[in-house]
């Protein structure tokens, strides 16, 4: 195989031959660091004598379903028959694939071009090696269908006939892509490639792995943020049947050479022949701790902290635009209100797991994962080995999780799983977490406290905007470097830009409590006070809250933005949004008496959205949601099914933010226990949920968070308006 031109300055395509004499495409890019970051892909195609391809698409697959929208990119600039395509997703993380992360929104955005390219190139030489063996010019024949065909004499030739010859020619630098008018999946909604496989129970997930010889490890881990084992007693822990070691997990072994810690809580591991024996070995133990300086933390003493923050002038000011001071000192009118969002935590429905074998120097890992490149850092810093040998050392199994939303982008339980492995060396220890596990000692998007003030002309108006937020910091807490507010806000956020004396400010504050990803990060966590508060200035100034905002869009036009999904945002995409959702929402139109509506929209991850929510409030404060109406521009649309999907999912998780998911902390511990204390929406709780996706030729967008956050925005307004009163923290508490 060698590599015969490249595409562009950031990729390059090799040509080869696959074991049974086929033609192999491979399109790769630069490798990610270890500890994260990034958003490259590689993948193959392979197409046999056959006729048969195989597209793979190294990518994890979360439920997003980015395992057939890749596929159908390449399969569209190939021109075969979807129904004679099989996508395969490598079993292990390997560097001929380059990059094997999921995560921001980032699968189908950050590959569109380069895959649409792979896929050209492949179908560029099976046309020039038909043309050859006719005789002709490669412009008299065209590619259809798994075939090339001679267009004056009809004369077919499938590619299976072709691929020999193919993988011998020259791959074109700059191969024509296909016009979109002629696409014939992109577009096409689609079911996910391996649906059949999923609800006949043949995927298998991180909690199926079962070895020879397999143990299960269950950990007692410290009940405070930092706190210590001061003292264990495993002796009737090790009378359980089953029971074969007790042993302490001592945290300060983890620790990467760059200095970012690895967040494992020190605590006390139970290993046994099943899963069952290692739980009831666990509730034996006796186990004294140290419950640390993080005892002294609580939901109340932070809140304090943030309220303290926020009465001040911002640690950081972010953007600072005209001058806002004078101009709240001259507005008609001022309004201040203040915004809460608690911590939450991501609860997918497979708690996270991980099974590890430490045999002769090298861990292997079975791991359900977001991001193999980091479940390799931590197991390879777990148990000692020097990390130019990860490559070979750490070997990474890649399996289905059961969920991620971004708790799977950290993998301190790979940490746990690998540096037990090494205690029990030759046998293969699967570590599991129970739901209380996850809820106790996971990583939780931080807090934040808003404090925003605004002044408004005589017209209405704003004409001063002030955004002070205080909250801890992801990035400080797992970097202790990086620019810390990165994590926390976006100055450029709607709308800033669209009022002429804006100020955006942040202050940090300290906490124990160990932060994390969460779907939408930053966007699910502060658009929701954005867009209720600019719902309180139209409110205040007598002014439909739809029309405020499209009046501060203004004309259609592009600006600059800083933060993730730049670098510009289309105000007349925001514009074209916030109408739709509004006439399908029935906006502005009576509602049945006992409900309201409310609406919000945003920029979240490259992708223009915006929801209309219909509410009721019933005796004693309990919120039921009857209907959101979600309108999106993602782009290109490649799969409709999938974007529907994924607005759907998003919607519930705006509901579960907006209505129910809170955790607390008292005494330096979390509260929440299990779903009767951290409750997600049931199926009968589940309102009517209408989608409508933008037909849009623009490069496609992240679709796999954009949904909440306008969710959650207008299931606020709208219980505002259905209660009569302004709703400000999270979740919603009307009792």
């Amino acid at each position: 195989m060698s590599v015969r031109s490249a595409i562009d300055r950031r990729t390059f395509l090799k040509i080869g031959v696959t074991a049974a004499g086929g033609l192999l495409v491979s399109f790769s890019w630069p490798a990610r660091a270890e500890n994260g970051g990034g958003t490259a892909l590689g993948a193959f195609v392979e197409i046999e004598p056959d006729g048969s391809v195989t597209i793979f698409s190294p990518r994890p697959e979360i439920g997003g379903g980015v395992k057939t929208s890749l596929a159908m990119m390449i399969a569209e600039e190939l021109a075969v028959d979807w129904k004679t395509v099989k996508v395969r997703q490598p079993d292990r993380l390997d560097p001929k694939y380059l990059d094997q992360f999921t995560g921001g929104s980032g699968g189908v955005r950050d590959s569109w071009g380069d895959l649409r390219k792979a896929g050209a190139a492949a179908r560029a030489v099976l046309v020039a090696a038909a043309a050859e063996r006719w005789g002709v010019a490669a412009s008299e024949c065209r590619a259809e269908q798994g075939a090339v065909i001679h267009v004056a004499s009809g004369r077919r030739l499938v590619y299976g006939e072709l691929v020999k010859r193919a993988s011998q020619l020259d791959l074109p630098k700059d191969p024509a892509l296909k016009d979109p008018k002629d696409f014939r999946h992109v577009g096409k909604p689609t079911p996910t490639v391996d649906l059949a496989q999923i609800v006949t129970g043949r995927i298998a997930y991180g909690l199926d792995v079962r070895l020879p010889g397999m143990l299960h490890a269950v950990i007692e881990r410290s009940p405070t943020f930092g706190g210590k084992v001061v003292h264990f007693d495993a002796s009737r822990a090790l009378a359980v049947p089953g029971v074969k070691k007790v042993v302490e997990l001592p945290a300060d072994r983890f620790a990467l050479k760059s200095g970012r810690p690895i967040m494992v809580a020190n605590g006390v591991a139970v290993v046994a022949t099943s899963t069952w024996a290692a739980m009831k070995g666990r509730r034996a133990l006796d186990v004294r701790w140290e419950p640390g300086p993080a005892a002294a933390e609580s939901t109340r003493t932070l809140r304090g902290e943030l309220e303290r923050l926020t009465s001040g002038p911002p640690g950081q000011v972010l953007r600072n635009d005209g001058d806002v001071d004078a101009a709240l000192a001259a507005a008609a009118k001022t309004l201040e209100a203040v915004y809460e969002a608690p911590f939450v935590e991501a609860s997918p429905m497979e708690p996270v797991n991980c099974t590890a074998l430490y045999r002769d120097g090298v861990c292997e890992l079975w791991a359900p994962t977001q991001n193999p490149y980091n479940a390799r850092s931590f197991a390879g810093t777990a148990v000692g080995l020097p990390q130019e040998s990860w490559e070979k050392s750490v070997v990474v199994n890649m399996l289905r999780p059961g969920g991620g939303f971004g708790r799977r982008l950290d993998n301190d339980y790979v940490g746990e799983a690998a540096w037990l492995a090494k205690e029990v060396p030759g046998a293969p220890i699967q570590v599991v977490w129970t739901r209380g596990d996850e809820l106790r000692h996971s990583l939780y998007r931080s807090t934040g406290y808003h404090r925003l003030r605004a002044g408004l002309d005589a017209s209405g108006m704003p004409i001063a905007w002030s955004h002070h937020l205080a909250s801890p910091s992801r990035y400080r807490y797992q970097h202790g470097e990086s620019p810390p507010y990165d994590s926390e806000i976006t100055p450029d956020d709607f709308p800033a830009q669209f009022i002429p004396n804006l100020r955006v400010g942040w202050s940090e504050a300290q906490s124990a409590v160990p932060r994390g990803y969460y779907r939408a990060m930053v966007p699910g966590a502060n658009l929701f006070a954005l867009e209720c508060f600019l719902d309180e200035i139209a409110h205040a100034a007598g002014k439909d809250p739809l029309a405020l905002r499209l009046a501060l869009l203004g004309p259609d036009r592009a600006v600059k933005y800083g933060g993730y999904g730049g670098p510009v945002f289309d105000t007349g995409r925001l514009r074209r949004v916030l109408e739709i959702a509004a006439a399908k929402g029935d906006w502005g139109k009576p509602v049945r008496k006992g409900r309201a509506r409310g609406i919000a929209g945003g920029f979240v991850f490259g992708s223009y959205v915006a929801a209309v929510a219909e509410v009721s409030v019933v005796r004693g404060g309990e919120v039921r949601v009857h209907r959101i109406v979600e309108a999106a521009d993602c782009g290109t649309p490649v799969n409709p099914q999938g974007i529907a999907k994924q607005i759907e999912g998003g919607a519930i998780d705006g509901m579960n933010l907006a209505l129910k998911l809170e955790i607390t902390i008292d005494k330096g511990a979390v509260v929440q226990k299990s779903f009767a204390e951290y409750p997600l929406t049931r199926m009968r709780e589940a309102p009517q949920i209408e989608t409508h996706v933008v037909e849009s030729a623009e490069a496609p967008s992240g679709i796999g968070e954009m949904a909440v956050p306008p969710a959650i925005g207008a299931i606020v307004n709208a219980v505002s308006a259905a209660a009569g009163k302004r709703v400000r923290k999270l979740p919603i508490r009307l009792a």
